[in-house]
C-alpha cells in the first residue's frame, strides 16, 4: 500500500486550519502522526512557534516535510525563508530515511522519522530524529561521478550552521539553523 500524497494532504490541512482538531475517524496514514502546532503567530522579534510531523521512512518523506515546512512558514508570515528552509528540510529527511532503511532489520520495515520546525530567539530551527545513531559525515568530499553524498554540503551552505545530538531514546538528531533576516 503506498501513501505518496496521504502525508502531505494531512499536513496541509493541520497547517491551514491549527485551531481544528483532527476528527477521530479522519483517516491518517500508519506512520503519520498528525502536525501539532502552536497559534498563528507572524513574523516579529517575539516569534516563537513549534510545528512536528512523523514520517514513514519512505521515498515521499522529503515531499511531504517539505509540505510542512512551506506551509508553516507561510502561516507563520515567514515565506522569505521558504527556499532555503525547503532545500536544507529535504536534505536531512533524505538523509534520515537513508540512516533508517540502513538500520532497519532484514525485511523489516524502516522506523518512521520525525520532523520538528521551530521558530524562536529569532531564528527558524529545523530538526530531523532518525533511529541511526552514527553521527553524520562532515567534511566528506564525494567523488565526481558519486549520486549521493551533497545532502550535508547544501545544508553548510544553505544555514547559519548544523549539528546533530544522540537522542536520549536511541537514534540521533541532526538540525539546521536560518536567521530569521535572511532572505
Amino acid at each position: 500500500m503506498c501513501y505518496c500524497q496521504a502525508p502531505a494532504r494531512a499536513v496541509t490541512r493541520q497547517l491551514t486550519a491549527p485551531s481544528q482538531p483532527t476528527a477521530p475517524s479522519q483517516p491518517t496514514a500508519p506512520g503519520l502522526r498528525p502536525l501539532t502546532a502552536g497559534p498563528s503567530p507572524r513574523a516579529g522579534p517575539g516569534l516563537s512557534a513549534t510545528t512536528s510531523l512523523t514520517l514513514n521512512a519512505a521515498v515521499t518523506a522529503p515531499a511531504s516535510a517539505r509540505a510542512a515546512v512551506r506551509d508553516a512558514l507561510a502561516q507563520w508570515g515567514l515565506r522569505h525563508l521558504t527556499d532555503p528552509a525547503e532545500a536544507i528540510t529535504s536534505e536531512l529527511v533524505a538523509n534520515a530515511v537513508a540512516a533508517s532503511s540502513e538500520v532497519a532489520p532484514g525485511g523489516a520495515a524502516p522506523a518512521p522519522i520525525a520532523l520538528s520546525i521551530t521558530v524562536q530567539r529569532g531564528e527558524l530551527h529545523i530538526r530531523v530524529w532518525d533511529p541511526d545513531p552514527a553521527p553524520p559525515p562532515r567534511n566528506h568530499e564525494p567523488g565526481t561521478w558519486d549520486e549521493t553524498g551533497r545532502g550535508l554540503m547544501i545544508v553548510t551552505a544553505l544555514c547559519q550552521r548544523w549539528d546533530w545530538y544522540p537522542a536520549a531514546d536511541g537514534g540521533k538528531y541532526v538540525w539546521a539553523a536560518l536567521s530569521l533576516t535572511n532572505g
